[in-house]
C-alpha cells in the first residue's frame, strides 16, 4: 500500500521520485527491495534545513558559510570527514588572497602560515638558457594555513552531520537507492545510517569525480576535450644545511633536468613527460636545531592519463639528492599524494543539485589552480541563491538551481574557459624543452597579461584582461612574438588541430563569432489550460458532450449569421 501510495503520489507531481524504485527493483531483481525503498521513504523526517552541503572541503564549507553568515539561511554540513583535517596544500598568490578579503571579509591574512615577497623559476637546459639560470619574478606568494581557514569556516550556526550520502546520479536528477529524492518543494536525503533530512536546496561539493552531478558529454552540447590531470608527490620536511633554493622565495616551477644525466633512461623519461620541482620554504625547525622547514613537491602539470605518483616520489629525491639538499632522517611531518582532475564539460542544465568548486568544473583547465577561483565564485553563487530564494513567485528550488549556475557559468565565463581548455590541450603537447621555451615567453610578457591567465575568474585581479575577445587575443598574440619560433609553430599547429577536433569554441573565444553557449535558465512549466491550443479543446469537450456550441445556428443572433 505504501508503494502504491508514493508511486501515485509521484505520477501526479513529480515523475523523478519513483524512477529510483524502479530501477531498484529491476537490479534487485525483487519486489521486496522495491517495498523496502518505498517504507524507507514514508519514513518520519529526523531534521529539517534550508539547505544541505554535501562535501565539508573548502568549497563546501566556504558556501555554508555564506549562506548561514551572510544569508541567514539554516544549513547543514554533510561529510563522513567533516572533523578530518584538510589534507592538500594551497599556495597563492598575494594579490589575489588580498583581493578576496577585499570581497569575502573573512579575515583571509590571519589564514596565511607563509609569504614570500618573490616567486623563482628555474627554464634553463634549452633556448641558449644557462641551467643554473635563476627567472625571478616579482610578484609575492603565499601559503595557506589550512586549519585556520577551515576553523574560520565553521560557526556554530552551520550544522555538522558526520554521515554519507550513498547514492549517484543515473541520469539527471535521477538518483540510485531513493537517497535523493526531488520533489517540487524540496528535496529528501536518506543518509548511511538511516538518517533522513529534508532540505529546500541541495549543493554538491564533493569534488571533481563527483556522483552528484551530471557532467556528461551530450551530442546536443560542443565537444570538450576528456579531463586531464594534475599528480604531485609532495613532502615536509627539515633540511639541514644547504637548500639550493632561496629560503626567501617561493619556486613554483623548476624544470631542470640534470639530476638524471647520469641515467639515460631515466633522463630520457623526464624529458618526454615532463615534472617540476614546487619548493616553499616555512622557516627555520621548531626545535631550535638550525635546520629549515621546507615543502617540496614533484608536479606533472597537466597529463593524460596522469603521471605515476610512484615516479614523481623517485624524481623528487633524486633532484633533491643531485641538487646537495639532505633531508633530515625521520623529519618528514607530511607526505601528500596529490590527485587534480582538470577540464572535461561543465555541469549540464536543468540539474536541481547546485553543484560548487571541483563538482562544477571551477578547477583552472590548464593550471589547476581552484582555490582562489572559487573562493570568487563564491559570494556571486551564494548571492544568487539568496535573491532568487526571495522572488515574488515564492521558492522554486529549479530556479535557485539554474541562477546558481548561471552565476558560475555564464556566456563569458564559457568563453574564457574555452580559451584554457586550449591551453591545457597545447601544454600536453609539449615535452620538457617545449614547457622550459613556453614559460620562458609566458612569463615574459607584461604581468597583467600572464597574470589574468592564471586567475582565470571575474573579480581576481587582472583577470579583466582576459574576459572579452579582444583580451584573448591580444594576450595570444604577444604570446607568439615571446615563444621560439618552433614553439611557435607547434601553437599554430595545435589550434588548427583543436579546431579540427572540437569545432570553434577556440576560435569564438578570440574572435566576434556569434555566441554560442547557453545560459542556465529556468522555465516555470505551462499551465495545463494553456497547453496546445485551448480553444480547439474547448469545443472538442464541448461537443462530446452534446453542448452547443455558443456560435451554431441554433444559438447564433442574426447579426451573427448575416456576419
Amino acid at each position: 500500500a505504501a508503494a502504491a501510495l508514493l508511486l501515485f503520489a509521484g505520477r501526479r507531481r513529480v515523475h523523478a521520485r519513483h524512477r529510483p524504485l524502479r530501477a531498484s527493483a529491476r537490479r534487485d531483481g525483487t519486489e521486496a527491495s522495491d517495498q523496502r525503498e518505498a517504507l524507507a521513504a514514508m519514513a518520519p523526517i529526523d531534521d529539517e534545513v534550508d539547505i544541505a552541503v554535501i562535501g565539508a572541503g573548502p568549497a563546501g564549507s566556504l558556501l555554508a558559510y555564506l549562506l548561514a553568515e551572510q544569508h541567514g539561511r539554516s544549513v547543514c554540513l554533510i561529510d563522513p570527514g567533516a572533523s578530518k583535517p584538510w589534507p592538500n596544500n594551497y599556495g597563492v598568490w598575494l594579490e589575489e588572497w588580498d583581493a578576496l578579503e577585499n570581497k569575502l571579509h573573512l579575515g583571509l591574512r590571519d589564514c596565511l602560515e607563509t609569504e614570500w615577497k618573490y616567486t623563482d623559476c628555474y627554464f634553463g637546459g634549452s633556448w641558449g638558457i644557462p641551467v643554473d639560470k635563476l627567472f625571478r619574478i616579482q610578484r609575492a606568494y603565499g601559503r595557506v594555513d589550512r586549519a585556520k581557514l577551515r576553523a574560520r569556516l565553521r560557526t556554530p550556526t552551520i550544522r555538522i552531520i558526520e554521515d554519507a550520502l550513498d547514492t549517484e546520479m543515473v541520469a539527471p536528477n535521477i538518483f540510485t537507492n531513493g537517497a535523493l529524492l526531488h520533489d517540487a518543494d524540496g528535496s529528501t536525503l536518506t543518509l548511511a545510517s538511516g538518517r533522513r533530512l529534508r532540505a529546500k536546496i541541495v549543493v554538491d561539493a564533493t569534488g571533481s569525480e563527483s556522483r552528484l552531478t551530471w557532467r556528461k558529454h551530450r551530442p546536443d552540447w560542443q565537444a570538450v576535450p576528456d579531463p586531464a590531470f594534475q599528480i604531485a608527490y609532495g613532502v615536509e620536511c627539515v633540511v639541514d644545511g644547504n637548500t639550493h633554493y632561496n629560503l626567501e622565495a617561493m619556486t613554483l616551477f623548476d624544470y631542470r633536468t640534470d639530476h638524471f644525466d647520469n641515467d639515460p633512461e631515466w633522463k630520457a623519461r623526464a624529458e618526454k613527460i615532463p615534472t617540476f620541482m614546487y619548493a616553499m620554504p616555512l622557516g627555520p625547525a621548531h626545535d631550535g636545531s638550525g635546520g629549515q622547514r621546507i615543502f617540496f613537491e614533484e608536479t606533472s602539470l597537466v597529463a593524460r592519463p596522469g603521471v605515476s605518483m610512484e615516479e614523481c616520489k623517485h624524481r623528487c629525491f633524486a633532484r633533491l639528492e643531485h641538487l646537495g639538499v639532505k633531508i633530515r632522517p625521520g623529519s618528514i611531518t607530511d607526505e601528500e599524494f596529490c590527485y587534480i582532475p582538470m577540464g572535461g564539460p561543465t555541469p549540464e542544465r536543468g540539474q536541481r543539485v547546485i553543484s560548487f568548486g571541483g563538482a562544477a568544473a571551477i578547477v583552472h583547465p590548464a593550471t589547476g589552480y581552484h582555490l582562489c577561483r572559487m573562493m570568487a565564485a563564491s559570494s556571486e553563487v551564494a548571492e544568487a541563491i539568496a535573491t532568487t530564494w526571495e522572488a515574488p513567485s515564492g521558492l522554486q528550488p529549479d530556479a535557485v538551481a539554474a541562477a546558481a549556475y548561471d552565476a558560475m557559468w555564464s556566456p563569458s565565463n564559457q568563453a574564457q574557459r574555452d580559451f584554457a581548455l586550449f591551453g591545457a590541450e597545447l601544454l600536453m603537447t609539449l615535452d620538457v624543452v617545449g614547457l622550459r621555451g613556453w614559460f620562458d615567453g609566458f612569463f615574459r610578457l607584461d604581468e597583467g597579461l600572464w597574470a589574468g591567465f592564471l586567475a582565470g575568474w571575474p573579480t581576481l585581479p587582472k583577470n579583466d584582461l582576459h574576459e572579452t575577445w579582444q583580451g584573448r587575443l591580444e594576450f595570444g598574440c604577444k604570446m607568439i612574438a615571446r615563444l621560439p619560433p618552433s614553439i611557435a609553430f607547434r601553437l599554430f599547429q595545435g589550434i588548427f588541430q583543436y579546431t579540427f577536433k572540437y569545432g570553434l569554441p577556440l576560435l569564438r573565444s578570440v574572435f566576434p563569432l556569434p555566441d554560442h553557449h547557453f545560459r542556465h535558465e529556468w522555465e516555470p512549466p505551462t499551465p495545463a489550460d494553456l497547453i496546445g491550443d485551448p480553444s480547439a479543446k474547448q469545443e472538442a469537450l464541448r461537443l462530446a458532450s452534446g453542448r452547443p456550441s455558443p456560435h451554431s445556428p441554433a444559438t447564433s443572433s442574426a447579426a451573427d449569421l448575416a456576419l
